[in-house]
């Protein structure tokens, strides 16, 4: 029996796999895991999935090494704005390569970054079909838009330049609208974005059945409303600022409870929230095309405006939110701007009242003027009638006043007559009872009963009234007539209700 070693095996699958497979194929796959290492080489795990789930039918180890790496990794960032992930489907030209002690391995030569830029619009247009079909695309779009925006809630990186620009721009606002913003922090770029980012809305939502309006301590002890309260909370300790007349109030979640010490005022919820990051690559967006975090922002009960922070895109979260703007700057001059038109609306309408108390004053103002000129004569005429009218009524009270005075007279007499005789009545049965009352206290009087050789026994100022009251050793207190004796108590006899 012919039998071949193992390294002999090796050799044949390595000059069979020459003959078969040219120098070089271009290769379908998807990355699921990409690594570097110290050296610049890259490694990467690639798979592909059954088409009607997401099993793991194949899968091969891939190597691009350093210097291949850098021309290939400038090349697919020129063109789609990213670096290669994993998830991401690829394109790439391969050597096959089978080393004897290390197995098979694809050495990847080239890489054509518009097969990846295909798949990714592919889903995206995919994600977006089914949100239109389930009328996701208008449903936040469809909230209200508050007339005044001033409580905001913002998912942002706490370190990021377009969170601080969004702050600064509503900070520095030139009409000196006042915003209190709390920011729910959150990771904004990488993996884990969609994650942080849902962990943030459900934050805010939780945080809606009180939203915080706080009374906080300036550095002077003095207690100030948001309103009034400017502050940027910066890190553990926090940050206060001030501005002139009017403040912002600027709060992290992570830090509320080191920074504000009194919370005893609550609103019912955030007016909107702000989603803003600042510029980076365009692979960093494809969080926000994620289908689970577009559905939870269109059903969100509030209204959300994105600032992602790129010119020349458009992501899935931008289509569902109430409002999408380009850069966390433009976000703010967007309430800004809302805010503008609520204060031209009161302005205009305050010109309008205005205008309409001056008329009104000026109506009033003539028939004052009227008035003026037909008063004197109709009270001249009126005072005239009454004047008659007066001198009959003072008559007839005169003869009725004396006829009253005269019945009046004979019913007080017979009346007093009868008074004085109940009220003697009265006095004398008062007194009588006086006298039985007098004679029932002196026979209760405490007094008489120690006379009669009765006593009552206290301890520490108690009466006592039964032995249970007592222990051994207590001291007592006799009261007799004459005196009170002091006793100890010794053993006590219960007396028993039986014969």
């Amino acid at each position: 029996m012919t039998s071949l070693s193992l390294y002999q095996l090796n050799q044949l699958i390595k000059e069979s796999l020459r003959k078969v497979i040219p120098t070089t194929i271009w290769l379908r796959a998807e990355i699921h895991n990409i690594t570097t290492n110290y050296s610049g080489h890259c490694y990467l795990d690639l798979i592909e999935k059954g088409e009607n789930n997401d099993q793991i039918i194949a899968k091969q180890r891939a190597t691009i090494w350093a210097s291949t790496y850098k021309l290939l990794a400038y090349k697919f960032y020129s063109a789609t704005g990213g670096t290669l992930q994993a998830g991401m489907n690829i394109l790439v030209e391969v050597s096959v390569e089978f080393h004897e002690l290390y197995g098979m391995s694809l050495n990847v030569r080239d890489i054509d970054p518009t097969y990846t830029l295909g798949e990714l619009q592919r889903r995206r247009l995919e994600v977006i079909q089914r949100l239109k079909k389930r009328g996701l695309i208008d449903k936040n779009k469809q909230l209200p838009m508050p007339r005044l925006v001033q409580r905001i809630a913002v998912i942002s990186s706490p370190t990021a330049a377009g969170y601080a620009d969004f702050v600064h721009q509503l900070q520095n606002n030139p009409h000196g609208f006042a915003y209190s913003i709390t920011l729910f922090p959150a990771i904004m770029q990488g993996p884990q974005t969609e994650e942080s980012i849902l962990s943030a809305l459900s934050a805010i939502e939780a945080t809606n059945v009180g939203t915080r309006h706080a009374v906080s301590d300036d550095p002077q002890g003095q207690k100030k409303s948001p309103i009034e309260l400017g502050g940027v909370l910066k890190g553990e300790e926090g940050m206060y600022f001030e501005q002139s007349e009017k403040l912002i109030s600027v709060n992290s979640v992570n830090s509320v409870s080191k920074n504000i010490s009194v919370r005893d005022k609550y609103d019912s919820q955030f007016d909107i929230v702000v989603i803003i990051r600042g510029g980076g690559a365009t692979s960093d967006l494809q969080a926000f095309d994620s289908e689970a975090l577009a559905e939870r922002c269109a059903n969100f009960p509030l209204p959300i405006i994105t600032g992602i922070g790129h010119l020349r895109d458009e992501t899935i979260l931008d289509l569902v939110a109430h409002k999408n703007l380009k850069t966390p700057t433009a976000v703010a001059e967007y309430i800004i701007s809302h805010t503008l038109e609520l204060d031209m609306d009161l302005l205009a309408l305050g010109d309008r009242i205005q205008k309409s108390v001056i008329l009104r004053l000026e109506q009033e103002k003539n028939l004052l003027t009227s008035l003026s000129a037909y008063i004197p004569q109709y009270a001249l005429r009126l005072l005239a009638s009454s004047d008659s009218k007066l001198t009959s009524l003072q008559h007839r009270v005169e003869l009725k006043t004396a006829d009253l005075i005269a019945k009046n007279r004979l019913l007080l007499d017979r009346k007093s007559d009868q008074l004085s005789a109940l009220v003697n009545q009265q006095l004398q049965q008062q007194q009588n009872n006086l006298k039985l009352i007098e004679t029932k206290l002196q026979l209760l009087d405490p007094q008489q009963l120690l006379k009669k050789g009765y006593s009552f026994t206290t301890h520490n100022g108690k009466l006592v009234t039964s032995i249970t009251q007592l222990t051994s050793g207590d001291t007592i207190t006799t009261t007799l007539a004459d005196g009170t004796i002091d006793s100890i108590v010794g053993t006590r006899h219960a007396v028993s209700d039986q014969p």
